[in-house]
């Protein structure tokens, strides 16, 4: 009697795993014309370079909110939205400066295309600040999370491989290719703020190669990282509301001009984005 019980129970557990195992989510967004949504984004940077036999350390913290407006869905669920940069801060700190920069009521706005997965389609550039430049490439902040655009099995894994062409701003003066290649996995459901998500981790690789000039100096670029985080997507919305990042990466800096010489540096860096509809 007691061996069919725990047979019974055996089963029951069995059971019960199995159909943990096999629940599955559509990963995907989808996007409603109208809506409106605020994306908050916070990125800390430590970096290390040396130069001349010197060690250089400096910390940069940025900061910056974004409104995505949803003006129209096509058929394919591929959204067009206006996004534009509210505000936006700079904090540096090292080599003996500690510096606060503050950006409100400012105007920089892009139409960019979505498409269902999360990846940028296509962007047009409406109206331009300077602090833009100063952050970098505004759409490195005017992003969304990826996401594999299909149903997907709790446990299941999928690669994604992405390669982004910066343009040089004020922030950096190079032309770079940063190709990054990501694996996620759907781990399961975790609560946060009293909420249940569906959490996705990611890690993978990044490789950037670049070119600029700079004081009449021929400038190269090259390096390679590593990225680990999660993302947590939220079947309600179909949003990814909350996404968290640490990335390390080792590059050298080579000038040739009046003087040549190669700059190693290394960066660490942490970012939180956070994404709520605007009611």
């Amino acid at each position: 009697m007691i061996m069919k019980k725990n047979l019974v129970l055996l089963v029951l557990v069995f059971a019960t795993c199995m159909a943990y195992s096999q629940e599955q989510v559509l990963l995907k967004y989808a996007f409603v014309k109208g809506k409106t949504y605020v994306q908050q984004t916070e990125l800390k940077q430590n970096i290390t370079q040396s130069m001349g036999g010197q060690e250089m350390k400096m910390q940069v913290d940025l900061s910056s909110a974004n409104e995505f407006v949803v003006e129209n869905v096509l058929n394919d669920g591929n959204a067009t939205m206006l996004v534009s940069l509210l505000n936006a801060s700079v904090h540096s700190a090292g080599m003996g400066k500690d510096t606060t920069m503050k950006f409100n009521d400012l105007k920089e706005k892009s139409r960019i295309v979505f498409s269902t997965d999360g990846k940028t389609v296509t962007t047009t550039k409406i109206d331009s600040t300077a602090i833009a430049g100063m952050m970098g490439t505004f759409d490195q902040f005017a992003k969304l999370a990826l996401l594999p655009g299909k149903s997907v099995k709790i446990g299941e894994k999928w690669q994604d491989k992405t390669v982004e062409n910066r343009k040089a701003s004020g922030g950096s003066p190079f032309d770079a290719e940063v190709t990054s290649n990501t694996e996620y996995t759907l781990v399961g459901k975790e609560a946060k703020d009293g909420k249940e998500y569906y959490k996705i981790a990611f890690k993978g690789t990044i490789a950037i190669n670049g070119s600029g000039n700079q004081m009449g100096m021929e400038m190269f670029l090259e390096g390679t990282g590593a990225v680990e985080g999660f993302n947590y997507f939220d079947p309600k919305t179909t949003m990814v509301v909350y996404a968290e990042g640490d990335t390390e990466m080792d590059m050298n800096i080579s000038i040739s001009g009046q003087q040549n010489m190669t700059i190693p540096m290394t960066q660490s860096m942490k970012t939180i984005s956070k994404f709520e509809e605007k009611k």
